[in-house]
């Protein structure tokens, strides 16, 4: 009997996620076990805009930020904003990675500017870089309070990142006094952009 039970809940979550189904845990205190705590669950749907972004194929770079305001103009530029923020974001951490593993390739003698110095140029090229950002998808949801949520995804090609890790690291020899090593950056940012690739694979 309890097994043509499991299979009911099993039919009736295949009817459509909105569907409540019962889980029940194990509840625990200090003394130990204290029985089992049962509640509802809902599988909850991934925004369409969200999903575009997990689902970034391997020429571009995308990014995906909610906001949420009275005004829904207002929420959508918030998202925007807040999407452009988590991809520099995301663009300093790679092309830093770059520059480390380029600058173990060659031999600089132990010359480097200081690092606050290399995150600015990074940051300053990536904001620019940014800026020209298409919007790949954009939704809008009124809430239940009268507020709006607007959800997008951003998209900048994947190149630009490379073309930020070159442009930062000749500036960055021309200031030391190194000579600059095209395919050994170039080299670096293919071996940072496969094992973030697989980073992604791994989190899916």
């Amino acid at each position: 009997m309890g097994c043509m039970a499991f299979t009911l809940m099993t039919t009736c979550n295949s009817c459509g996620s909105s569907k409540i189904q019962k889980a029940s845990y194990p509840e625990y205190t200090s003394v130990g076990n204290n029985g089992t705590r049962t509640v509802g669950k809902v599988k909850e749907e991934l925004d369409e805009c969200e999903l575009e972004s997990i689902n970034e194929p391997a020429n571009e770079f995308r990014a995906y930020a909610s906001a949420v305001d009275e005004d829904r103009d207002f929420a959508r530029q918030q998202a925007v904003l807040f999407a452009k923020a988590n991809l520099v974001d995301r663009l300093e951490s790679m092309v830093l990675n770059v520059m480390k593993g380029y600058r173990g390739k060659i031999q600089a003698n132990g010359k480097s500017s200081s690092e606050a110095d290399i995150r600015q140029d990074v940051g300053s090229m990536a904001e620019r870089v940014v800026e020209n950002c298409r919007i790949i998808c954009s939704n809008r949801y009124r809430l239940s309070d009268g507020t709006y949520e607007c959800s997008v995804c951003i998209s900048i090609p994947a190149g630009d990142a490379e073309k930020i890790a070159g442009a930062t690291t000749l500036t960055e020899d021309e200031r030391v006094g190194v000579e600059f090593h095209e395919q050994q950056l170039h080299d670096s940012y293919r071996e940072e952009l496969e094992r973030f690739r697989q980073q992604q694979k791994e989190r899916r």
